[in-house]
């Protein structure tokens, strides 16, 4: 089974719509098809992102149904330590929490729409794809 960590974009676009391939990716998790792998930092960046009054508004939440889907994270997802530090990204260095992440998670994928902050495609062994690519991956 694959194991996969969502970068805070696809969080955000998937929770706007269910229809696009971020959205598809949230119900796929839902339905068991792949473990999704977070990070108590990874958490954190989730909720403060969710939780900024112009996200509230375009996705149409509260702050309590931000805290209520945080809650549900916590118990349905492999939680890592939170541990492990690297620093190889340079562009946007907050990013390298995603990739320790991963890596601390020992995941198969990294799914992110924002693959300009992610230069390469692969990093120890661990795929960096866009949403679409990973639904891709979760046919084969």
């Amino acid at each position: 089974m694959l194991r996969a960590v969502l970068d805070t974009n696809v969080f955000i676009s998937g929770i706007k719509s269910q229809t696009t391939p971020p959205g598809k990716v949230l119900d796929a998790w839902r339905k068991k098809r792949f473990v999704l792998i977070t990070s108590p930092q990874l958490l954190d960046e989730i909720q403060e992102v969710l939780l900024r009054p112009e996200i509230l508004r375009l996705l149409k939440k509260t702050p309590n149904e931000v805290d209520a889907f945080i809650t549900i994270l916590i118990q349905k997802a492999y939680l890592t330590e939170g541990k492990l530090e690297i620093d190889v990204l340079e562009k946007d260095p907050d990013d390298n929490m995603v990739l320790a992440c991963a890596e601390e998670g020992i995941a198969t994928n990294l799914v992110t729409g924002n693959t300009k902050d992610f230069p390469f495609k692969e990093y120890k062994g661990i795929q960096i794809v866009i949403p679409k690519k990973f639904l891709d991956l979760l046919e084969q």
